[in-house]
C-alpha cells in the first residue's frame, strides 16, 4: 500500500463557531471537515486496505474476531455453517457486525501496521485535530483518541448503546466518514434514540463529513440493505481524557 498524503483539517471552518450547537444537543455534523485532496487521499487508503477483521459481538460475551482473508479462504460449506451459527443468534443478543482495522489497539501492541494507517492514527492524535475537537465541544480535558477504520457491508449494524467505560474516561465519540455516495434508504445510517427509543436524529455517512457526540449518548448504526452498492467506510473512536 503506497503511503498516504498528509492529512489536512479544511481551513474553511471556524470550530469556535459550533460551539453553541454542540452546547444544546451534545452532538454535530461538520460537512467537508479535510480539504478535498485529503479526503480523496483518506478514502483511497482505506480502499487499499488489506488487513480487515469481521469483527461480532455477542451480549454474552462471545466475541468473534476473524480475518477476512480467512473467511474469504473458506469452503462454502463452512461459510454456510459459520453464518448459520450468526443466524441463530437472537435479535436480542447480537450487538454488531462490521469489518474493521483496530488502528490504535493494533499500534499499542506492538504489531506491523502499515504505514497509510499509522498515519491516520497520527493524524486523529494531531495537536490541530485534538484542539479542533475542543474547540467545537469547549473541552479542555482532550488528551488523546483511539482509532479504527470501519467497513459496513450488506448485512452489518449496531445495535443501540450508549459508549459508557469510566475506566477509559471517554469523553466523545467522532465518526469521520468517508464513503463517497450513499443513500439514507441503504441503511448504515447513525440513529440517536430519544428516551422513548423514537429516533431522534439521523446521520447519513456522507463523504468528508466529521459527526462528534457526547458520551454516554444512546446511538446506534441501522443495517446496511442489499441495495447498497458500497462499503460504508469510516474512521472512528472516541476522545479521552487524560490519566
Amino acid at each position: 500500500m503506497a503511503g498516504l498524503l498528509p492529512l489536512v483539517l479544511n481551513p474553511a471552518h471556524r470550530p469556535s463557531a459550533y460551539g453553541s450547537v454542540f452546547k444544546t444537543h451534545g452532538r454535530l455534523h461538520i460537512p467537508g471537515i479535510l480539504t478535498p485532496a485529503s479526503g480523496q487521499a483518506l478514502y483511497q487508503a482505506l480502499t487499499s486496505a488489506e488487513d480487515w477483521t469481521r469483527s461480532i459481538h455477542v451480549r454474552e460475551g462471545e466475541d468473534l474476531d476473524i480475518s477476512v482473508k480467512e473467511l474469504e479462504s473458506l469452503s462454502p460449506e463452512e461459510r454456510a455453517t459459520l453464518e448459520r451459527s450468526l443466524a441463530e443468534s437472537s435479535s436480542d443478543s447480537l450487538q454488531y457486525i462490521f469489518d474493521t482495522v483496530r488502528i490504535s489497539a493494533e499500534i499499542r501492541a506492538g504489531r506491523p501496521m502499515a504505514e497509510p494507517m499509522r498515519a491516520i492514527d497520527d493524524f486523529i492524535n494531531s495537536a490541530a485535530f485534538l484542539e479542533f475537537v475542543g474547540q467545537v465541544t469547549g473541552d479542555d480535558r482532550l488528551a488523546f483518541a483511539d482509532v479504527m477504520a470501519t467497513r459496513y457491508l450488506p448485512g452489518h449494524f449496531l445495535t443501540a448503546h450508549g459508549d459508557e467505560n469510566p475506566r477509559e474516561q471517554r469523553l466523545y465519540a467522532y465518526v469521520l466518514n468517508m464513503t463517497p455516495v450513499w443513500r439514507a434508504d441503504w441503511g448504515g445510517v447513525l440513529m440517536f434514540l430519544d428516551e422513548d427509543g423514537h429516533v431522534a436524529e439521523g446521520y447519513i455517512p456522507a463523504f468528508n463529513a466529521l459527526n462528534i457526540f457526547s458520551v454516554p449518548q444512546t446511538h446506534a448504526v441501522s443495517m446496511v440493505t442489499r441495495l447498497a452498492q458500497t462499503p460504508r467506510l469510516s474512521i472512528t473512536g472516541w476522545l479521552h481524557a487524560g490519566a
